[in-house]
């Protein structure tokens, strides 16, 4: 094989820009530019060079990470087709540990194409090798200004599971990574070879394994910092042992050896196919594609069984409705250089039932918030839909300022933590939030050995969920991220950990509700319909005509949630509520209606309610309204004879006199007497008395010392009695009759408001109730004032718009809009 100089490869590259500009993913044809196929005895030194020692020498002893092992010659060794890389538990002066790593600086030094070795990892607790690339000249200055890239990492305590990653810029500890993980879902890394890639041009890097993209990073993911990735790179084999990733060393599995069969470069990229490679039972739309490739060209694509190509058969893009079957989604082509057929096996998981809930803010917890680094509130709901209409959530506010920043949940009911590992069980959190889409949220789970400073002991497990929209609830279900500390019992775990974008300084704001725990079923579940029925009002209640009620309808659903509870009223819809407890506004109109209430679930299977019948009665113009035993007199202390003069008017609601009546006497016991008068269309009657009597006489109106009263009219009798215990009391002052149909004179400020909201009632009334909705008609907060002023603390509802309603003691109202900052 030529061994291709750096400028060789730098020419090689000119022309591929000549003949294709910056469209590195259709370079027709790839072809290795360099490589080493270990096919002799020895390794190849003029494309490597050996690194010796602890790393204290170039000044990083520990090689910067901690790690336990020198470096030697004699751990480097070529035969049988393969390169190894031995580790072992050897004294080497300080150094308990040896093993070995080489480099190609000066040798084989690159910008831009495809970099793949097939590898085969060691199995060890405590080995950490990699397949990585460095800066060769340093350009932006030392690490990590001039970029690292990381095309594999392993850490053999998690044998499934391998790590690309980029490093780049400020100097420690200010330096920056990020990156992700693939997990093998069958089998382990140690067990066979693997093909671990990148591929490189202006701006992107992508990431793959066995040809499975799984990650792709471009030069906005790390703004504001430099991209480094523009100038020649190196490679490096390793086998670290310990460190500040390999974690504690399992001696007893040492001597233990990496074999590498190829590295090679190329000057073009490959085909390959893209696409989850675990999707949810019963999953749709679900998208594949074939990646570097034309899209003239022609592919013919196939899917598991139970599954279903809905579009795209035939050109590089599908779309697939999954069944319950696992199986190889496979696509053929001639891309011109060759018929390729290129499979990609897709994990259909088992449906997944909710089986507990640690947190949803709406429920006691059954976990304990033990510590957050940012700010966690408990708000309304800020956006109900048909994923999270749960009246409450939590509103968490990202510390900028923690690089890990952290809600730590103390949990007593994960009792066998091996099966979150094995997705026998699976972790769910609702989440809405603006941080951008691709967005990491990783969930730690920790026995009692953890502490700040000893990671990776302690730590069972990590799971990793991924932000896919934004301002729209979303439910992530975390899937596994690696196993940091496999001496961690699975019984032992007493902490769980959410952590929020690790590794950055941003500060974001997450909502999250139903953070709950779901159980693996078997086959197919049929979804169960949810149940509904109304609660108020019952069957054949009557109502005046006009009368504002509150239709209440209870909904559950015994496999999932509800989504939406709709109102129906003689058929036609009167709106739609999405949490607890439902209910709808409604003014019940003359005549017979009929009312239904439908409850639909999270798999959009509706249920409807019995109907229930109301009446409205039309309110009549009665010309008389007889008021009988309507005044009762005693005697208070005072000289003279007792005798005075009480008289008794009837006005109707805007006070009005319709009719009057006076007695004269001694007020020495109960009085019979009658007025007679018209009343209006609202069939609304106030009663008035004036007293005079000698002496000091106390003159009663159905209730002590109240001389005004507002009393229920019964149109079948056409009477209004005092005896009525449903009276309702207004005011000893006259301005009670001549308001009572007049608006509420209240008013706010300001508006727009941020934090507290001002109030004044300009009326005669003592007594008054705020109501604060949200602009879906759902209540977010109410409170009650014996004053005619005040204010209101609104610095937790999110921005938006919102309505105030201020009621009375006489049930007046006002309703204002308002703006919320």
């Amino acid at each position: 094989m030529k061994n291709f100089t750096k400028k060789g490869i730098k020419n090689c590259f000119n022309l591929i820009l000549l003949a294709f500009g910056t469209l590195y993913s259709f370079a027709q044809c790839p072809n290795i530019v360099w490589a080493d196929e270990f096919s002799g005895t020895s390794l190849d030194q003029t494309k490597w060079n050996y690194q010796i020692g602890d790393g204290c020498a170039e000044g990083i002893c520990g090689w910067g990470n901690n790690e336990l092992q020198s470096y030697q010659e004699g751990n480097v060794t070529v035969s049988n087709g393969t390169l190894k890389i031995k580790a072992q538990k050897e004294r080497i002066k300080g150094s308990q540990y040896t093993s070995g790593r080489i480099n190609s600086k000066a040798k084989g030094d690159f910008t831009y194409g495809r970099f793949e070795a097939s590898i085969k990892l060691p199995a060890g607790d405590g080995l950490w090798p990699a397949f990585w690339m460095l800066s060769t000249n340093e350009p932006y200055g030392g690490w990590p200004q001039s970029g690292e890239i990381d095309i594999m990492e392993f850490v053999a305590s998690d044998q499934n599971t391998i790590l690309g990653y980029m490093h780049y810029g400020d100097p420690y500890p200010n330096n920056q990574s990020q990156g992700n993980t693939y997990s093998l879902t069958n089998g382990t890394f140690p067990e066979a070879f693997h093909e671990f890639a990148i591929e490189w041009e202006p701006g992107e890097i992508r990431w793959f394994m066995d040809g499975i993209l799984y990650s792709t990073k471009r030069t906005e993911d790390v703004s504001p910092f430099n991209w480094p990735f523009d100038q020649d790179f190196h490679f490096l084999l390793n086998v670290a042992v310990g460190g500040n990733l390999g974690g504690a060393v399992n001696d007893s599995m040492l001597p233990a050896t990496m074999e590498v069969d190829y590295v090679r470069v190329y000057d073009g990229f490959k085909s390959y196919i893209s696409g989850n490679t675990v999707v949810l039972n019963q999953s749709k739309g679900e998208t594949y594609a074939i990646g570097n490739l034309a899209n003239n060209v022609s592919v013919s694509w196939s899917v598991p069984v139970g599954a279903t190509i809905v579009s795209g058969q035939g050109s590089n893009t599908i779309s697939v409705d999954f069944g319950n079957t696992s199986g190889t989604v496979s696509a053929s082509f001639d891309d011109g250089c060759q018929t390729q057929a290129l499979n990609l096996f897709v994990e259909v998981e088992p449906p997944f039932n909710r089986a507990l809930s640690f947190e949803n803010f709406d429920e006691t917890p059954t976990a304990s918030l033990a510590l957050t680094t940012g700010t966690l509130t408990e708000v309304a709901n800020p956006a109900a839909n048909t994923i999270n209409n749960s009246a409450l959530s939590g509103k968490y506010d990202r510390n900028g300022g923690e690089q890990y920043d952290l809600v730590v949940y103390d949990v007593t009911n994960i009792t066998d933590a091996s099966q979150y590992v094995n997705k026998d069980k699976k972790f769910a959190l609702d989440v809405y939030t603006t941080a951008p889409i691709g967005t990491d949220i990783i969930l730690q789970l920790e026995t009692a050995d953890a502490t700040s400073s000893n990671y990776p002991t302690g730590r069972h497990s990590r799971y990793i969920a991924t932000i896919a929209e934004n301002n729209n609830w979303q439910r992530l279900f975390f899937t596994l991220l690696n196993r940091p500390d496999g001496t961690a019992a699975d019984t032992d775990v007493q902490t769980m950990v959410l952590l929020f974008n690790p590794n950055s300084l941003t500060s974001d704001t997450y909502y999250y509700d139903n953070f709950d725990s779901y159980d693996a079923g078997t086959g197919t579940v049929s979804n169960v319909a949810p149940t509904v029925s109304i609660t108020s009002p019952t069957d054949g209640s009557s109502f005046d005509e006009g009368t504002s009620i509150t239709v209440t309808a209870d909904a559950a659903d015994s496999d999932g949630s509800i989504s939406q509870v709709e109102f129906f009223v003689n058929g036609s819809s009167i709106g739609v509520d999405f949490s607890q407890p439902y209910s709808m506004a409604y003014v019940v109109p003359s005549g017979t209606s009929s009312l239904t209430a439908v409850a639909t679930d999270n798999e959009s299977l509706g249920t409807t309610s019995q109907t229930i019948g109301i009446t409205g009665q039309t309110l009549g113009d009665p010309t008389s309204v007889h008021v009988n035993s309507i005044v009762t007199g005693t005697l208070s202390a005072g000289k003279g004879a007792n005798y005075g003069t009480a008289t008794v008017h009837i006005v109707d609601d805007l006070g009005n006199n319709i009719s009057s009546a006076t007695v004269t006497g001694t007020f020495s016991g109960s009085f019979n007497e009658q007025a007679t008068g018209t009343t209006d269309t609202n069939g609304i009657v106030v009663l008035q008395t004036q007293a005079s009597a000698k002496g000091g006489v106390t003159v009663n109106l159905c209730v002590d010392n109240v001389s005004y009263a507002l009393l229920p009219y019964d149109p079948t009798s056409n009477t209004v009695s005092c005896s009525s215990v449903a009276a309702k009391m207004v005011s000893k002052n006259k301005k009670a009759v001549d308001e009572l149909n007049s608006e509420l004179k209240f008013s706010i400020y300001p508006n727009p408001v941020n934090d507290v909201l001002n109030f004044r009632l300009d009326d005669f009334a003592t007594k008054i109730k705020i109501y604060v909705y949200n602009s879906l008609g759902k209540t977010v907060l109410t409170k009650e004032f014996n004053d005619n002023k005040g204010e209101v603390n609104v610095a937790f509802l999110t921005r938006g718009i919102y309505f105030v309603k201020a009621e009375d003691e006489l049930a007046q109202i006002k309703i204002m809009k308002i703006v919320k900052h």
